[in-house]
């Protein structure tokens, strides 16, 4: 029962962490990025499939979730976002495309789980290099959230799993470093450059 209430509880903090960059985002005060979220969107559907045919129940109630927040943050993002012509955001949406294709072949839920971070991980990276250069197009809330939100859903799987862990170890990590991006490197900088 616990494991359920983390999952539940995870989603929850997922959700409540998206609602001010949705906000932002739908003002114009940020910009999301266009391939980064529609990626996320579209991995987010992809992942709830793979989890649940691996075997998870309570880690899935964060896949829910980002299902609904991230798909709103996306097609605010077609409207009032950034990015999608240049050369580097053609490359990541092909090669997270690639990660789809391996899913859809393999049928095989490690193999995909595999995939989809892989294509996550290139889907974020041009939001991680709009983070690094232009911190103040981002808000934090989103991935602070989302970071904390994925290692209660690592504790809701309720075993040692790998593949059931690999997910939510990954959503933590990679949105633990953009919250760093975002908020404490521009302090660094900053600190330096008075030095």
């Amino acid at each position: 029962m616990i494991f359920k209430v983390l999952g539940i509880l995870s989603s929850i903090i997922f959700f409540v962490g998206d609602m001010p960059y949705f906000i932002e985002a739908l003002k114009g005060k940020i910009k999301p990025h266009r391939i980064s979220w529609g990626i996320a969107f579209l991995l987010s559907i992809i992942g709830f499939a793979n989890q649940f045919a691996a075997g998870a129940r309570n880690s899935l109630w964060i896949v829910g979730a980002a299902i609904i927040a991230v798909g709103a943050i996306f097609t605010v993002s077609i409207f009032k976002g950034t990015g999608g012509k240049a050369e580097q955001d053609i490359i990541a949406l092909t090669i997270s495309l690639m990660g789809v294709v391996m899913w859809i072949i393999a049928k095989n839920p490690a193999v995909s789980i595999m995939a989809n971070i892989f294509a996550s991980f290139v889907g974020m990276y041009p939001t991680i290099l709009k983070a690094k250069n232009h911190p103040e197009t981002e808000h934090v809330s989103a991935f602070l959230f989302g970071s904390i939100s994925s290692a209660i859903a690592m504790i809701s799987v309720g075993k040692l799993d790998f593949i059931l862990l690999v997910g939510p170890l990954f959503g933590a990590i990679i949105q633990a470093y953009l919250v760093y991006l975002i908020s404490f490197r521009p302090k660094q900088i900053a600190t330096t450059t008075q030095a």
